[in-house]
């Protein structure tokens, strides 16, 4: 049962759910009320919505759940049917205004220690629905696979602040630097047109790598006749597959590799591990 030590950890009275939650991913809301009001409305038998901890405008941590334990507030990603899913995190506030110092200072403390605590929580931005790492309510749009209905949770000023301040922060200490926080499905249109402006060479004419390795008949022809020395050893000559394998490489086209890069992110090699952030006192 991962329950946070420093937070304040009023657990909620809920029923046993199927199976334990595995997270893989965090999302940040917003609450529309006070702490205190969201904490009686989550504690009501009808309650809906319920997350797995709370974040006030003065920094304080409130845990409701422990974090086997799925939340009713980000839809498809309680609880997927591979057992993993999100931990919620809801914040003090109006979808109108921003986060105060001490809500971000808190939120990038708890994003660590949940990190910590689930290795399989990935450090970068969440791509897809399932894809592991960090994310807010509607960062894949509205709806979504993580809200049924349209909203802004957790509102505009918010997702500026998660953006610029919150996930740039959270991922420094691993050496991790984000330039651009979007996620990249939405990068497709102006990745297509960049592509579309690079100049592909004609598949009518042979490249120099493309350019066959046995010699044309009248090459052939053309070649001055050399009788083997006699004291020389026979050459060996190549099987189909030593033709092959001999072939100069290919280089990879601009177009391919913009390609590779943009469906392909996780095929890139990695660096070193960095160091964790460091552990709490």
């Amino acid at each position: 049962m991962p329950l946070c030590p420093f937070a304040s950890v009023r657990l909620l009275a809920g029923p046993k759910p199927p199976s334990p939650l595995q997270p893989t991913q965090i999302i940040v809301h917003t609450a529309n009320a006070t702490l205190s009001a969201a904490d009686i409305r989550f504690r009501r038998p009808d309650a809906r919505g319920w997350s797995h901890f709370g974040v006030s405008a003065t920094g304080k941590i409130t845990q409701w759940l422990d974090t086997s334990t799925p939340a009713d507030s980000a839809y498809r990603a309680n609880l997927r049917s591979d057992g993993t899913g999100a931990v919620s995190i809801t914040t003090e506030g109006h979808v109108s205004e921003p986060w105060t110092d001490a809500q971000l200072d808190a939120l990038i403390r708890l994003h660590w220690w949940l990190m910590r605590a689930h290795p399989a929580i990935a450090h970068r931005a969440c791509r897809t629905a399932a894809d592991p790492g960090l994310a807010h309510h509607t960062l894949l749009g509205s709806p979504s696979p993580w809200t049924p209905i349209p909203k802004s949770c957790p509102g505009p000023r918010r997702i500026q602040q998660w953006e610029d301040s919150l996930l740039p922060r959270v991922l420094a200490p691993y050496g991790i630097s984000v330039s651009d926080m979007r996620p990249r499905h939405e990068h497709a249109e102006e990745i297509v047109r960049e592509l579309l402006s690079v100049p592909v060479a004609s598949a009518s004419a042979p490249t120099a790598e493309e350019t066959p390795l046995t010699p044309s008949s009248d090459q052939i022809s053309a070649m001055p006749s050399q009788p083997p020395s006699p004291a020389a050893d026979p050459v060996p000559q190549p099987r189909a597959q030593d033709s092959a394998t001999s072939a100069p490489a290919r280089q990879h086209h601009p177009v391919r590799e913009a390609l590779l890069d943009f469906f392909l992110p996780d095929s890139a090699p990695h660096g070193p591990k960095p160091s964790p952030p460091p552990a709490e006192g």
